[in-house]
C-alpha cells in the first residue's frame, strides 16, 4: 500500500512537472492579416465591440507576431493595442493614408531588435514611356528576437498591386499596367530580400491567386482553402529565404470575419489570417492546408506527398527545396 502510494505521488509529481514545462514552452508563430481599412474613427470605424472581437481572434490565432495591412496609422493602433491587447506592441509606417503597413507582436514572447524600416517609398517604374510611383504601400522590414529560444528572424511585410481594372476605360491598358507594376514590385522585393541576412519571411497580401517571379518559395493554403472568402481566392502568402523548412512547420488559416461588420454575401474583414507555426503547434479548430509555389532559378523543384495532421487529407508540396 505504501509502495503504491509512493508510486502514485511520484507519478503525480512527474505529471505536474510535465504540465509546468508544457505550459512554459513557446511555439514561434508568424502570421499575416489584411484587416481591411482598420480605423477607429469615421464612417466605417471599428467599434469597441469590433475591436474586442478582433483582439480575441488575434489572441486565439496563436501568432506571436503579425504583419498587418490596411491600417489607418498610429492613432488607430495605439487605441486598439492599449485598450484590447495590453501585452502587445506595434510599430509601422504612418503615411497619413488608410492602407499603412504595421507589425504587431506579443512582447512577452518577442523583442523588436531593428526597425521597422520602410523600403521603396520613393521608387518608380517605367510603363509605356512614362514614369510612375512603384510602391503606394512601401515594404516594411523589421528584425525580431524569439526570447524563449533566442532565435533572430526578419520579416518583410508586403502589400502588392491589385489586379483590379474596375472603372478603367481602357481595360487592356489597365491590365498591362497592373502586370508591369506588379513585376517591378516583385523585382524590388527580390532585391531587398537578397540584402537581408539570417532567416527572412516575406509575408502579406500578394493580391493574386497566382504570384510569380519571386526568387523565394511561397507557402499557401491548400486547395479548397481561401484566405479571401468573398471571391474564393488565395491572396495572402508567407515566403521564406535563408532558411530551409523544417518538418515541424505548419501553415493554418484563422477565420477573421466579424459578424457585426459582415453581411450574408460578404465577410468583413475580408481577409482571413494566415499563420505559420515554426514549431508545429497550433490552436484548436483552425483550418490546416499547405501548398508550395516554387522559387524560380534556384534548386530544381522536388516533389513529395505529406499528410498534414490528418489521416485523410494528403497534400502535395512542390518547393524549390524539399524539406
Amino acid at each position: 500500500m505504501i509502495r503504491n502510494r509512493k508510486r502514485s505521488i511520484f507519478a503525480s509529481l512527474l505529471t505536474a512537472i510535465f504540465l509546468t514545462i508544457a505550459s512554459q514552452a513557446l511555439a514561434l508563430s508568424i502570421g499575416t492579416m489584411n484587416i481591411e481599412y482598420f480605423d477607429v474613427s469615421g464612417k466605417k470605424a471599428y467599434s469597441p465591440s469590433d475591436c474586442a472581437n478582433l483582439a480575441k481572434t488575434i489572441t486565439f490565432s496563436g501568432a506571436d507576431v503579425l504583419a498587418l495591412q490596411e491600417i489607418k496609422g498610429n492613432a488607430a493602433m495605439r487605441y486598439f493595442v492599449t485598450k484590447f491587447l495590453p501585452k502587445w506592441k506595434y510599430a509601422g509606417n504612418d503615411t497619413g493614408g488608410r492602407q499603412d503597413l504595421y507589425f504587431l507582436w506579443n512582447s512577452e514572447n518577442l523583442k523588436l531588435l531593428d526597425g521597422p524600416f520602410a523600403y521603396g517609398a520613393n521608387a518608380s517604374f517605367r510603363f509605356e514611356g512614362k514614369s510612375y510611383k512603384l510602391n503606394d504601400r512601401p515594404n516594411l522590414v523589421a528584425t525580431f528576437l524569439d526570447k524563449e529560444k533566442n532565435r533572430q528572424f526578419t520579416l518583410v511585410n508586403v502589400h502588392l498591386k491589385s489586379q483590379s481594372t474596375r472603372g478603367k476605360k481602357d481595360q487592356d491598358q489597365a491590365k498591362r499596367y497592373n502586370e508591369a507594376k506588379r513585376n517591378a514590385q516583385i523585382d524590388g522585393i527580390n532585391k531587398l530580400v537578397s540584402t537581408l541576412k539570417g532567416p527572412v519571411f516575406i509575408l502579406g497580401d500578394y493580391n493574386t491567386d497566382t504570384p510569380t517571379g519571386c526568387s523565394f518559395p511561397l507557402l499557401a493554403l491548400g486547395k479548397g482553402r481561401y484566405s479571401y472568402d468573398n471571391s474564393k481566392s488565395n491572396l495572402d502568402y508567407i515566403g521564406f529565404a535563408n532558411v530551409k523548412r523544417a518538418p515541424s512547420w505548419v501553415l493554418y488559416e484563422v477565420e477573421s470575419a466579424i459578424a457585426a461588420r459582415s453581411t450574408k454575401r460578404t465577410q468583413h474583414p475580408d481577409h482571413d489570417m494566415v499563420v505559420l507555426s515554426i514549431d508545429g503547434e497550433k490552436p484548436s479548430q483552425t483550418v490546416i492546408g499547405l501548398e508550395g509555389i516554387p522559387a524560380p532559378r534556384l534548386i530544381a523543384p522536388q516533389k513529395g506527398t505529406v499528410t498534414a495532421f490528418s489521416n485523410h487529407n494528403k497534400l502535395l508540396f512542390i518547393f524549390s527545396y524539399f524539406f
